[in-house]
């Protein structure tokens, strides 16, 4: 099960993705920012009695991760990344002045290294892949669910277009093989989650995309 919120002025997608017998989750790039947002994600968990094992991030950059610090405070669960984004996960201060966010909350939160090509448990027998998605920055992840027919990019794909590269640790060459090799190769149908705007489906993005080599 998936559910969807926009939070923050970047318009950034936040998800949780469940499992329906036994209620554990995983909270996918908590973008929460104002106390509403929150507060809505918070009242949606506990609405729908879920237990959160994970907290994930696609990738290191502000929009994505400004409610991560209180979110994994509430449910006393580690942030789970890519070492590689480390580095720009450190300067969330400097990400959170600049980007005109709210001072975000670090102290006393863990943070777990997860690496590609692993699979993290939501609950027996619903699990998400990792996938390197790399080229936005470094360290991005994309997570595949086979259970939900779906894919969460955060930027490095979009419908019709792709992340940026001309940030920090950005790499173009790396972003089209990423996405070509690891992310287009999903079966046709896999839905895509964005990390911001419309979803789309892998079989729409190789006919339609202009970035993405011509299958």
């Amino acid at each position: 099960m998936i559910k969807q919120f926009i939070f923050n002025h970047f318009q950034e997608n936040t998800y949780v993705v469940w499992d329906k017998e036994s209620k554990q989750c995983v909270i996918i790039d908590p973008g929460c920012n104002e106390k509403e947002e929150k507060e809505e994600l918070f009242d949606f968990i506990e609405k729908n009695n879920l237990n959160v094992k994970h907290l994930l991030l696609t990738h290191p950059h502000i929009d994505h991760f400004c409610g991560a610090g209180d979110a994994a405070l509430h449910y006393n669960v580690p942030i789970t990344m890519h070492q590689e984004g480390r580095k720009i996960f450190d300067i969330f201060a400097l990400q959170s002045e600049g980007m005109n966010f709210r001072p975000v909350n670090m102290e006393n939160v863990n943070i777990e290294y997860i690496d590609y090509n692993c699979q993290i448990a939501i609950a027996d027998g619903y699990t998400l892949q990792t996938i390197n998605a790399s080229g936005h920055c470094p360290g991005s992840i994309a997570y595949y669910s086979q259970q939900d027919n779906a894919v969460f990019t955060g930027d490095a794909v979009f419908r019709l277009s792709i992340g940026r590269t001309d940030l920090y640790g950005g790499d173009l060459d790396e972003l089209l093989l990423n996405i070509n090799n690891n992310i287009m190769t999903l079966p046709l149908d896999t839905v895509i989650m964005c990390g911001h705007g419309e979803p789309s489906d892998v079989e729409f993005e190789r006919s339609n995309n202009p970035y993405i080599q011509q299958y």
